[in-house]
């Protein structure tokens, strides 16, 4: 089933990627005035240092799905980003029932 295979995955909706941390935080600011709660994360790619802002996780594809539409719709460009979900990381309320 389409939700078995969503559980070993996060979701996230992924509003930019960025070379300076004040670009990242204008953009952060905008989701907010927006009202959604985005973060920052830093990565390098290619020896450049790229600061992301992304609004998740999700627990389900749709719903970030949906939430990228609602971007769309408000002109911010955003990407379906989809991350393995360490069950390491996992909430006890997510753990397998035994």
């Amino acid at each position: 089933t389409a939700s078995s295979s969503d559980s070993a995955f996060n979701y996230f909706v992924q509003a930019g990627a960025f070379r300076g941390q004040s670009e990242a935080e204008a953009q952060r600011a905008k989701l907010a005035m927006l009202g959604w709660e985005s973060r920052i994360s830093e990565r390098e790619q290619n020896g450049i240092t790229v600061f992301r802002v992304r609004v998740g996780p999700f627990s389900k594809r749709d719903d970030a799905e949906q939430l990228k539409g609602k971007l769309d719709g408000a002109g911010v460009d955003s990407t379906l980003v989809r991350a393995a979900r360490s069950t390491a990381m996992a909430a006890p309320s997510e753990w397998p029932k035994m």
